[in-house]
């Protein structure tokens, strides 16, 4: 994923502000049904200082990239930390859906 978010980095001349990091690991991975997906990535994700920081420091527009999307649940639990830490807007982009 840091090499796609290289390029783009690269191309667009858009900084990297950080990651968004999995800290915890439930062991369902895959598609799930509509009760089980959610509760399976909810809290699974942190930003990390780094990002936190970088988020204070300029709380503009952020571009969130996934190389996969299934259900589309982890881009919005991912979305919705990034807004929460101060990001003016989160433009989700994916390169290739699931299912």
């Amino acid at each position: 994923m840091a090499s796609l978010a290289d390029g783009i980095s690269e191309i667009g001349r858009l900084p990297i502000a950080g990651a968004v990091e999995r800290v915890r690991e439930d062991g369902r991975t895959g598609p799930g049904n509509s009760a089980w997906r959610p509760r399976s990535v909810y809290g699974a994700f942190d930003l990390g200082p780094k990002l936190r920081e970088r988020l204070a420091e300029c709380p503009g527009p952020v571009l969130l990239v996934d190389d996969l999307v299934d259900s589309g649940w982890t881009m919005t639990v991912a979305a919705r930390l990034l807004r929460r830490a101060g990001a003016a807007a989160v433009l989700p982009l994916t390169l290739a859906l699931a299912g």
